[in-house]
């Protein structure tokens, strides 16, 4: 069956989108509390380094591979890395499915919050704590809330790239980055938001000399910009020809740091400013991403005069976050469905019904969500030593003079091979401190398979799925029709033997 190739109607469009995947929730809600809490100066030129080093090479290798086999990552794998690695590409492919199950939730709570914020809900005196735990806790509200973000990312993945991905992309990108630039006008202007302009800004020196500093400053580059998600890979499939996948690359970057420093600016000058003392500052940056931002945040609005048009922007600015990055989670799932011959419009519904189905623990359940959110998030630092491995097979020099270089506007250099040769040194000192937190902080929770935190849930659902993947190689295999049948320009067997 030919399929109709879908592309990309600008290169504007596709930065939009990309920006609206990178720029999510992770930026509003996470990287606050994980700059604020890691030495605020110090931790943003850790984070620049850790972008350059690891996101940058990242997305060039995740958009190489897509470009050149114009497949999504079961695709991908089993034509650039050898059929019998093709259950790497399935286990890349859950992982950002596993993501995209609870992700649904948290773009409810966020729509949620919106209209709690419009209704007025969010006024002086009421209690953030009663009213989030409630919330939580009534199954009918948040599956219902659930339903209609899986409804609207749906329809988005249904209208097909130009008519969905780039114009939602258009409209979101723009609209997000001037609610969190109201807000941080906002923010800054307030009586002594300048200690958190300066918690933020003015580096610590010796912070630079903390194992702890460069693991979270890694981590969150990683997890912003969503580098080894596949979703890069999958976007890159409708790239054109002469797409430079150089220049996207660190403007996506870019870009993703700009959010993430306009979401900082929001929220940080306003914590500091609205706290009693800076002690009670640092004690809700603490709180975590779902006390920061459902809690205590909301707590602040509503306690300053304008508050409730902040906390539309605000929780606006937070939908729109959670929109444009569950958008191109689903269409990594949805690409391999097409890839194995359904038409798009097949695939959205068949995927969106497994998103809801699946997502339903979650939403009925904070505690398997945040469970599942420990789980995959560090499964997506192995997804980007996955990707380290098929470049290895290909030839690190060779992807990057034949594929990175061949319609570059700026020439990428040795730097690229020695930061992809660094990925299995970096990523054995990450999930190495991971685990050894887990142990050292949960002791009695080491080998709880459904804990939170634990490395026992971890090593338990990662075998379980890559047992059951490995096993279903063959199958995934001859599931994705030959690419010469898809009409992607590349034969169906690795680019390793053909070469």
């Amino acid at each position: 069956m030919k399929q109709q190739k879908e592309q990309w109607g600008s290169r504007l469009g596709f930065i939009l989108a990309a920006m609206g995947m990178a720029v999510g929730t992770g930026n509003i809600w996470r990287f606050p509390r994980i700059v604020g809490s890691n030495h605020g100066g110090a931790f943003i030129i850790a984070y620049t380094i850790c972008n350059l080093v690891w996101v940058v090479p990242l997305l060039m290798m995740e958009m190489g591979i897509g470009k050149t086999t114009r497949l999504g990552a079961i695709g991908s794998f089993r034509d650039f890395y050898g059929k019998k690695k093709t259950w790497l590409g399935g286990w890349v492919t859950l992982v950002c499915a596993a993501i995209t199950f609870y992700y649904a939730v948290v773009f409810g709570y966020a729509m949620r919050y919106f209209v709690y914020a419009v209704q007025g809900t969010i006024k002086p005196g009421f209690d953030s704590e009663a009213l989030w735990n409630n919330f939580t806790s009534t199954p009918s509200q948040t599956i219902l809330f659930q339903a209609i973000a899986v409804f609207i990312t749906g329809f988005v993945i249904y209208r097909g790239v130009k008519g969905g991905l780039e114009a939602i992309g258009k409209v979101a990108i723009p609209t997000l980055f001037i609610s969190l630039i109201i807000a941080s006008i906002w923010s800054i202007t307030q009586p002594g938001s300048m200690t958190g302009l300066q918690y933020l800004f003015v580096p610590k020196w010796s912070a630079l000399g903390t194992s702890k500093l460069w693991l979270n400053a890694l981590t969150q580059s990683a997890w912003s910009a969503g580098a080894g998600w596949a979703m890069m890979l999958t976007y890159a499939n409708y790239f054109k020809e002469n797409e430079d996948i150089a220049v996207n690359s660190f403007m996506i970057t870019f870009g993703d740091a700009m959010g993430a420093l306009v979401a900082a600016l929001a929220v940080l000058p306003a914590v500091f400013a609205l706290s009693a003392t800076e002690g009670a500052a640092v004690e809700a940056l603490s709180a975590g991403n779902y006390g920061l931002t459902f809690v205590y945040l909301a707590k602040l609005f509503a306690q300053i005069p304008g508050g409730r048009v902040i906390a539309i922007v605000f929780f606006f600015a937070l939908s729109l976050a959670a929109l444009t990055s569950i958008i191109p989670q689903t269409e990594v799932i949805v690409r391999n469905f097409v890839n194995a011959g359904f038409s798009r419009q097949k695939a959205t519904i068949a995927v969106m019904t497994g998103i809801f189905v699946l997502g339903v623990p979650s939403a009925y359940s904070i505690n398997i969500l945040n469970n599942q959110d420990w789980v995959w998030g560090v499964g997506l630092i192995i997804c980007g030593l996955l990707f380290a491995l098929a470049v290895y097979n290909y030839g690190v020099d060779r992807f990057r003079m034949e594929i990175i270089n061949k319609s570059s506007d700026i020439y990428v250099g040795k730097w690229f091979n020695f930061c992809i040769r660094l990925f299995p040194v970096l990523l054995t000192i990450v999930v190495g401190w991971w685990f050894y937190q887990s142990i050292t902080w949960n002791p009695n929770n080491w080998w709880n398979p459904l804990g939170i935190d634990s490395v026992g849930t971890v090593v338990v659902q990662w075998l379980v799925t890559g047992i059951a993947f490995y096993l279903a190689n063959d199958w995934l295999a001859n599931w994705i029709a030959p690419t010469d049948t898809l009409n992607s320009g590349v034969s169906g067997k690795s680019l390793k033997e053909e070469a």
